[in-house]
């Protein structure tokens, strides 16, 4: 079996952990490669002692599983690395809430004992397909999100001025300092703090989430995965930024504009524990 190891480089108990992993997979007779830290070309070097580096774009060639050490953002940046080549993602969880990285570090000996002996299930997780456009139509970039495409201002003092379209129709002009487009997995992200909804990640839709409108309406719209989110920034004002996950930002003149499709090609994810997404969300939040 070969799996590959994504790292937080920047975190000490991450980098114990998969060191720890590393391990325990060799006595198992797994093959451990590793990828995805912040400076692929200069992992950690008692992690690239036991594991086999390599680069974010070979990553997942022939690769079983991957797991990632960290929170849920080194989650999502191992889905990028993953999901493409359809690698099933496990992740244990170094961070805070975590809700993507479901392995706590106490569980990681038997998980890993788990997936070696192929007893772990996998869960499809929808994405969101986005087109971002320059004003005279020209496609400026091509993304995915496993949690939300996020259109927000670039200057503190403005209001970022958005037109809203659903599958073709204008139905809103929205002031507001952000717009959050979110998956289901994503509700309990970005747009949660925005006051979104915690939707469960069995369904498959597109959650319209303004952060800090100007305007009466200031409720999320929950749209199918047919049905084309387009966002259109107003002219006259400044640029806006546009990133999915975090990452992969650009600087989107007004009068661009970006399209958000639901349904997007799945990232796989590994779970052991099969713990129900209610039992999780009562548990991170210490509901009673």
């Amino acid at each position: 079996m070969k799996i590959g190891l994504v790292v937080h480089p920047g975190r000490q108990d991450s980098v114990a952990a998969a060191l720890d992993a590393a391990r325990l997979l060799q006595g198992l007779g797994a093959e451990v490669v590793l990828g995805g830290t912040v400076e692929p070309d200069d992992p950690p070097p008692e992690l690239s002692a036991l594991a086999t580096p390599c680069e974010p774009g070979m990553f997942a060639d022939g690769l079983d599983l991957a797991i990632s050490f960290g929170g849920d953002g080194t989650f999502l940046r191992a889905a990028h690395l993953c999901r493409d080549g359809d690698v099933p993602l496990l992740g244990v969880n170094l961070g805070r809430l975590g809700f993507l990285a479901e392995v706590e570090l106490d569980d990681l000996g038997p998980a890993l004992r788990a997936v070696v002996d192929d007893k772990f299930q996998i869960e499809d997780r929808v994405t969101l397909e986005a087109v971002i456009e320059a004003p005279d139509g020209e496609v400026l970039q091509r993304t995915w999100g496993l949690n939300e495409i996020a259109v927000e201002k670039t200057v503190r003092q403005r209001l970022l001025q958005m037109d809203v379209h659903l599958n073709g129709t204008l139905f809103a002009k929205i002031p507001a300092d952000a717009l959050i487009l979110a998956t289901p997995t994503g509700s309990t992200a970005y747009a949660l703090s925005a006051g979104g909804p915690i939707v469960s990640p069995r369904l498959d839709a597109v959650l319209v989430v303004p952060v800090a409108p100007h305007s009466l309406f200031d409720r999320t719209v929950v749209a199918g995965p047919d049905e084309p989110v387009r966002v259109e920034l107003l002219a006259d004002q400044a640029p806006a930024i546009v990133s999915a996950d975090g990452r992969d930002a650009v600087e989107v003149p007004p009068g661009g504009a970006v399209t958000v499709t639901g349904g997007g090609r799945p990232v796989r994810l590994a779970r052991v524990g099969l713990l129900d997404f209610a039992t999780l969300v009562r548990r991170k939040f210490g509901l009673r």
